[in-house]
């Protein structure tokens, strides 16, 4: 099921579309003319595939997802070797991070870097007669997608920022912000004008295609757009659209989720994909994850982050093999009766004494220059059964049949919680912990304060501050408060 998406076509695509001006708004002129460039079907995807591509930086899922979603909430620590190793991620967990914090900076540009490359492949490929239909239909479907998706992982963090929906000439590059509200509804026409285009899963079966843009990824971000804005009957229809297709289930066996076998698999929705091309470089350049190597115990040859709490291995009941399959404790063994068969120790630098699991590979699968060829599962079909459960407690619904689907997956039985919405929150740390979810399931929710008051958090820390350096380049850009 492996493939990285249009492999060394995105090589191609960013010779025309880099990016490394400060400002997010300043983009270089291209090499070619657009008029030059945007000449045939193969150019279209070639420039589409860069749009994708920073989606998979290191600043990106590699680091700043677990780094906010895990290390900010109580499910993990943020471990290393000291509190002064990725300092910026120490600063985001106690909640005293600056506006100069470089994981919030990564944040900020890349997803601009993102849309900025989105806007060019539309601007280049609408209208343009020397594209097939066929092929401009498609890319401008998933270049709508992909500007959602970057607009949706900044409004997340940053709460209402300036829409851009075109390439900016120099006279624009001080946008204010817009409201929240305007952001998300820039992001739900975007998803909307993209799904009736997109392909469903089952249809993209030659090996190229696989990764890209779905009829189901995109349903599940507008899903995932309506929670997050507690839009509860949008959000149950759309999650019961995709749960009624037929185009994906729950893998029957939890631990398999996280192994190279299961990427794309039947319970993936949505991977960011990753590969082990051995091309070199690292950051931008960089084609496999490390998010194995900065989990992996520092015993064991990792770099020992995201270290999970006792408060979450204390929230697992006592027969859920979903504990084994997230959290590594002393002397646990993986890959036994196999040649990569290991024993795990916890360092003495590990501040909670366990380890992440999750995105772990054995020795024989691992990349090269620490980067691993392991997707990253931006939405699983467990993560929409949840969302149904989650939208029926709301509205009075049936939120049990979804819900305990995902228990019985792990041969669980009803949820021993009565109250819907304890259940579901239940569920979803426990099905999703070490995924990078937690710190928005709980401030998403109002419970900010209650749970993470203790580390620092208060409601005006929900978003975190813009980077120094944009508001510097942008004077009409407002600071939030922190």
């Amino acid at each position: 099921m492996k493939r990285k998406i249009f492999n060394i076509l995105t090589i191609v695509a960013l010779m025309t579309f880099t990016q490394s001006c400060d400002s997010y708004l300043d983009t270089p002129a291209p090499s070619l003319s657009d008029a030059v460039f945007f000449s045939s079907d193969d150019a279209a995807i070639n420039a589409l595939a860069g749009a994708y591509d920073p989606m998979a930086w290191y600043g990106s899922m590699q680091l700043d997802d677990w780094a906010i979603g895990d290390v900010t909430s109580d499910d993990a620590e943020k471990g290393g070797e000291n509190e002064g190793d990725q300092a910026d991620i120490q600063a985001l967990a106690t909640f005293s991070a600056n506006a100069e914090n470089g994981v919030i900076l990564g944040r900020w540009k890349d997803r601009y870097i993102g849309i900025n490359r989105a806007n060019k492949v539309l601007e280049g490929v609408t209208d343009n007669e020397k594209i097939s239909e066929k092929v401009r239909t498609r890319v401008i479907a998933e270049a709508k997608f992909l500007r959602a998706f970057y607009m949706f992982e900044l409004v997340k963090v940053f709460g209402g920022v300036p829409i851009v929906t075109k390439v900016l000439s120099p006279s624009e590059y001080t946008l204010p912000r817009n409201t929240e509200e305007e952001c998300w509804a820039q992001i739900e026409k975007d998803l909307k004008e993209a799904i009736p285009a997109l392909p469903r899963k089952s249809e993209l079966l030659d090996a190229g295609e696989i990764g890209r843009a779905s009829w189901g990824a995109a349903k599940a971000l507008l899903t995932k757009a309506y929670i997050f804005q507690q839009k509860w009957s949008e959000a149950d229809k759309e999650a019961g659209e995709i749960i009624n297709s037929g185009e994906y289930s729950l893998d029957p066996d939890y631990e398999h989720i996280f192994t190279l076998d299961a990427d794309n698999g039947v319970e993936s929705v949505w991977d960011i994909q990753y590969g082990d091309f051995q091309i070199g470089g690292w950051d931008r350049d960089n084609e496999g994850t490390t998010v194995c190597i900065f989990t992996r115990g520092r015993d064991n040859g990792g770099w020992g982050f995201v270290c999970p709490t006792q408060d979450l291995y204390d929230a697992f009941e006592p027969n859920d093999p979903r504990r084994e399959a997230t959290i590594i404790k002393e002397g646990d063994v993986l890959w036994a009766g196999t040649e990569d068969e290991e024993e795990f120790y916890i360092d003495a630098q590990n501040p909670t004494g366990y380890n992440s699991r999750k995105h772990i590979l054995p020795v024989s699968q691992q990349g090269q220059m620490s980067e691993d060829p392991l997707n990253w599962h931006y939405i699983r079909f467990a993560e929409v059964l949840l969302w149904q459960a989650e939208a029926r407690a709301h509205t009075g619904g049936d939120w049990q049949e979804p819900l305990n689907k995902v228990r019985a997956r792990v041969g669980l039985g009803q949820t021993p919680y009565s109250d819907p919405l304890e259940a579901v929150y239940h569920e979803r740390r426990v099905e999703l912990a070490c995924e990078a979810h937690r710190y928005w399931d709980i401030v998403r929710t109002g419970r900010g304060e209650d749970i993470l008051g203790k580390f620092g958090y208060s409601e005006n820390k929900k978003y975190f501050l813009i980077p120094q350096i944009e508001i510097n380049l942008n004077p009409n850009l407002e600071q939030n408060p922190y």
